[in-house]
Formats: C-alpha cells, sequence, structure tokens
C-alpha cells in the first residue's frame, strides 16, 4: 500500500514562498505537485484535489487552497497520517 508523502505537499508549500522571494523553483514545484498526485491515487477526491491544485498552479501559478487539502489529509485513517509524518 502506498503511503501518501505529506511531505511533498509541505515542500510544495516552503518552495512557492521562496519562489515569491525570486528562487526559481518553478519546475520544482510541479514535480512535487506530480509526485504528491501520484501517490495519493488510493485516495480519489485528495487525488482529484491535488491534481487541479498542480494544473491550477502550472497554468498561471495559482495558490492551492491549503486548508482545504489539510481537512481532506485529516480524514486519511489515523495510522495513515502517522506513517506519513
Amino acid at each position: 500500500m502506498k503511503v501518501l508523502s505529506i511531505a511533498l505537499l509541505a515542500a510544495v508549500c516552503v518552495l512557492m514562498s521562496e519562489r515569491r522571494q525570486g528562487y526559481p523553483y518553478r519546475l520544482r514545484i510541479i514535480g512535487h505537485f506530480h509526485e504528491a498526485e501520484d501517490e495519493s491515487q488510493e485516495w480519489p477526491e485528495l487525488h482529484a484535489a491535488i491534481r487541479e491544485a498542480r494544473k491550477a498552479y502550472q497554468a498561471g501559478g495559482a495558490t492551492p487552497n491549503w486548508e482545504g487539502l489539510d481537512v481532506m489529509i485529516g480524514e486519511l485513517p489515523g495510522q495513515l497520517r502517522q506513517n506519513t509524518v
């Protein structure tokens, strides 16, 4: 069973913050989104939300709805959340 890597989404958040400061991380951000998308396939709603966030960022640099993603991740079974930290 794949375990969702929360660390990838955390990295996206940090890289987006650093990109606003001028660091050239656009492709790295998209790559992290894509990896998180791939790893979330077992959870269709979360997978779709990550995919939409990636596509919106890739198309125009939109910031994801972090609160919405956090709620979805919080609804994962407890053991999965513990294994992802």
